[in-house]
């Protein structure tokens, strides 16, 4: 898969993951941020193996979600390590970027040029979408993340497609998504006691009907190759990402006072 790409010189490891649950997938995007070497990016492209509303950072949770109805339902809960609102994994396919802090002029620009490289990706797929110059950015208690679209994300029909949030952690930023394939993300209003509905998001179906995932995590890694550069090759977990992985899930992710911290 090597091959160069004009632009930034960042060397790109691409990693695969089948489908995990949620508290694994969160502590191995937090790991491979806190182990960073200098001059590489990651790129991590993920899914789920249940249903799993996941928490921002700062997200206000604690006594807002049904808990018993989520479990009848078959949904987990986690929070992630980045910040931004409530979302539904389930019909998706998720992105993580890993790359140095000061890269791309700091977390602004990496957030910029990530969703540039995720709009092309999809365009390639045939999806008409666009990077929103307007948008509100909301605070953490303000709903959903696909309610409202904040400016820089990816768009189509006037509708959010990609949500995204994003942390530095030490020397590295972290920045990951989900690009809705199916599903309207109504469960959420379901299972969060008093919350409202919610327009549904865009998503891949809606644009171009059934979609490969394998052909979606191809076309995404092009799109984000053209717009970060570098040279890019398939690559695996060091053995000490995924020691930090491990500790990070017992310890923090699959903690409920973690989870259920606000």
């Amino acid at each position: 898969m090597s091959k160069p790409v004009a632009g930034v010189g960042l060397k790109w490891r691409v990693i695969r993951d089948e489908p995990l649950s949620g508290t694994r997938n969160m502590a191995l995007d937090h790991a491979l941020a806190m182990s960073p070497r200098p001059g590489e990016g990651v790129l991590r492209l993920y899914s789920w193996q249940s249903p799993t509303v996941s928490f921002g950072r700062n997200e206000p949770a604690k006594d807002v979600y049904d808990t018993v109805a989520a479990a009848r339902c078959g949904v987990e809960f986690v929070r992630r390590p980045t910040g931004g609102r409530a979302v539904l994994h389930d019909m998706e396919a998720t992105y993580a970027v890993v790359v140095p802090d000061r890269m791309f002029g700091g977390p602004k620009g990496v957030y910029l040029k990530v969703n540039q490289g995720l709009a092309h990706g999809l365009g390639q797929l045939g999806a008409a979408v666009s990077v929103s110059e307007g948008g509100l950015a909301l605070p953490p208690d303000s709903g959903p993340c696909f309610q409202v679209p904040a400016p820089g994300e990816v768009m189509a029909a006037g509708r959010k497609l990609v949500g995204s949030a994003q942390v530095r952690l030490g020397s590295a930023i972290l920045q990951h998504g989900s690009i809705i394939i199916h599903g309207d993300q109504s469960l959420l209003s379901t299972l969060g006691n008093g919350a409202e509905d919610a327009p549904p998001p865009a998503t891949l179906f809606s644009l171009i009907g059934e979609v490969d995932g394998e052909d979606v995590a191809d076309a995404l890694t092009e799109g984000l190759q053209l717009a970060l550069g570098g040279t890019w090759d398939e690559g695996e977990y060091r053995s000490g990402e995924l020691a930090e992985a491990d500790w990070l899930e017992g310890e923090r992710y699959n903690n409920q006072d973690w989870t259920w911290r606000v």
